[in-house]
C-alpha cells in the first residue's frame, strides 16, 4: 500500500470504531477508576514538578499497553492523554489556591 492508502485505511478503521462497528475493539478495555485517578494524580505532580519531557510515557503502563491490540492501544493512550490533561490541570488549580 502507498502512503496515502494506509492513511485512508487507518481513517476508514478509526471511523469505524467511532461507530461503534468493530465489535473486537471493546474487548480487553482496562477503565481507569477513581482509585487508579488518585494514584496517577501522584504521578501526574511528580511529572509536572519534575518537568518532564514526555509525562505520557512516564504515565504508561508498558505491561499492559503491550498487550493490546492497535486499536485498543489508541484508545488507552488517548484515555490516558485526557486523564493527564484533566489532573495536570486539578493540580495546577490546587498550586494556585496554596499560592494565594
Amino acid at each position: 500500500m502507498e502512503g496515502r492508502d494506509i492513511l485512508k485505511y487507518m481513517a476508514q478503521q478509526a471511523k469505524n470504531r467511532l461507530r461503534g462497528k468493530d465489535i473486537n475493539a471493546k474487548q480487553n478495555i482496562k477503565t481507569i477508576d477513581v482509585q487508579d485517578d488518585e494514584k496517577l494524580y501522584f504521578l501526574v505532580k511528580k511529572t509536572v514538578d519534575d518537568n518532564c519531557v514526555n509525562p505520557l510515557a512516564e504515565l504508561i503502563d508498558i505491561r499492559y499497553y503491550k498487550t493490546l491490540t492497535s486499536e485498543q492501544k489508541e484508545r488507552y493512550f488517548f484515555t490516558l492523554a485526557d486523564k493527564y490533561r484533566t489532573l495536570k490541570q486539578r493540580y495546577e488549580r490546587e498550586k494556585l489556591k496554596q499560592v494565594n
